[in-house]
């Protein structure tokens, strides 16, 4: 074999060798990534919003080169747990439709945004919340272990705050359950969006403060959907990088 047909043979094999790491890096490159949002109303369609923040990721993330796939599986009135523990309304919750809203779809990431209709105390001032913070925090947990399982990555959003319009006792129960999904989001070192955080830096700046952003008190406008999907868009791009 003489000198110019090793040549020629390491120059194919060099140029196979390009083209077919430049084929796997397409492949990664053009992979659809299943993303599900699971949580309550704050989560679902609602009138009066003209893009949730799911429709907004899907959005964002093709705006970026990134194919996807958002599922929207929020539901209005729903809290963590199953409707055996609290049926305020009697309709399947977060753990009764676990596998089929959520595990059924095998996502790469999933968004956990629960914890405004479980901190709910309906009995006013002083009384028990729907779902109880230590049952709040094991649905958490079982969620997220149950994802991690399918080999899929968590997001998890604190409850988003309250506005003025909704007593100050309701504010003082939920920011416990706040406070326990950042300790969570650490202990099973998962992803964390801060609402609270968030709506706050926003509101500080705008005159219309948390009222703009939350006008029946509870649930976010357009602009708050917004925040939420720049906060998790941001993090899936890190973590593809």
């Amino acid at each position: 074999m003489n000198l110019s047909t090793s040549y020629s043979r390491f120059s194919l094999i060099l140029i196979l060798h390009i083209l077919f790491l430049n084929s796997l890096a397409f492949a990664q490159q053009e992979k659809e990534i299943t993303i599900v949002t699971f949580g309550n109303s704050t989560t679902a369609p609602r009138k009066g919003i003209e893009k949730v923040y799911a429709v907004r990721i899907h959005d964002l993330l093709i705006e970026s080169g990134i194919p996807n796939r958002v599922i929207n599986s929020g539901v209005g009135s729903n809290h963590s747990g199953s409707v055996k523990d609290n049926n305020r309304p009697k309709i399947e919750h977060g753990m009764d439709r676990f596998e089929k809203a959520v595990l059924s779809y095998h996502p790469d990431w999933v968004t956990l945004n629960f914890g405004l209709n479980d901190a709910y105390q309906d009995q006013g001032e002083g009384t028990a919340s729907r779902v109880p913070l230590e049952a709040y925090i094991a649905n958490l947990t079982h969620f997220i272990t149950e994802i991690k399982k399918g080999n899929g990555r968590v997001i998890l959003l604190t409850p988003n705050p309250l506005s003025s319009k909704l007593e100050q006792f309701r504010h003082e129960r939920l920011k416990l359950y706040k406070d326990a999904v950042i300790r969570l989001a650490k202990s099973e070192h998962v992803e964390l969006i801060n609402s609270w955080k968030v709506f706050g830096k926003y509101a500080r700046k705008d005159p219309a403060g948390m009222e703009g952003l939350l006008p029946d008190g509870l649930h976010p406008m357009d602009i708050g959907h917004r925040l939420i999907a720049d906060e998790i868009v941001k993090i899936i791009k890190r973590k593809r990088r």
